[in-house]
This record gives C-alpha cells, sequence and structure tokens, in this order.
C-alpha cells in the first residue's frame, strides 16, 4: 500500500511580493519587509481572497478578534502602514485597493 502526502505550500507570490505563510515573511523584490503581526495577518488575508471586498468591521473581526474593543478605524490605520511598507507608491496602491463606503480587498 503506498502513501501519498500533499504538502500545502506555504510561500505566496504575487508580482513583487512573496509571503512565506510558514516563517510569516514577507519580500518585495527580494528584500524583506518587516511587517507586524496584524499588517501580516491583514496582508494574507486579502492575498489568500482575491476579489473578496472585506468591510473594516469584517477585518476587525478576523485580524484582531471578536473580543477586541478597538475601533473599525484600526484597520484604516494599519493598512495605511502596510501600504506604506509593501506599495512602490501608496497612494496609487496596486495590492491593497479600497472599495469607497465598503472596506479593502486585493484584486489580481
Amino acid at each position: 500500500m503506498s502513501v501519498c502526502l500533499f504538502i500545502k505550500s506555504h510561500r505566496l507570490r504575487v508580482r513583487e511580493l512573496e509571503m512565506d505563510t510558514e516563517s510569516r515573511r514577507v519580500f518585495r523584490n527580494g528584500q524583506e519587509v518587516n511587517l507586524t503581526a496584524k499588517e501580516f495577518d491583514l496582508l494574507e488575508l486579502l492575498l489568500t481572497h482575491p476579489g473578496k471586498v472585506y468591510s473594516r468591521e469584517q477585518l476587525l473581526n478576523i485580524v484582531w478578534g471578536f473580543e477586541y474593543p478597538g475601533d473599525v478605524r484600526t484597520v484604516d490605520v494599519h493598512v495605511r502602514r502596510l501600504r506604506e511598507k509593501i506599495e512602490a507608491n501608496p497612494s496609487d496602491p496596486k495590492y491593497v485597493y479600497t472599495k469607497w463606503g465598503v472596506g479593502y480587498f486585493y484584486k489580481d
């Protein structure tokens, strides 16, 4: 009897970004980008669900947890900081987009 093992890849590549979900490291054009834990979680969620728009409330519940006492503007602050770290031009994002009046998403 033979046994087949399927190993799920822990690397995600999107244009200039490479994400290693096992080591929780992100690289842009081969250079490591230092992200906080929440920035990493936010980016991972968006990149692994292209086209899905998440409201601020959804992101707060998924990334921070239902018990988090903070405000939804926490999401905006983290998105801004994340864009500053991964985008060539944060005011013209290529990874984390805003759906005005709704929330944030990634599209490929």
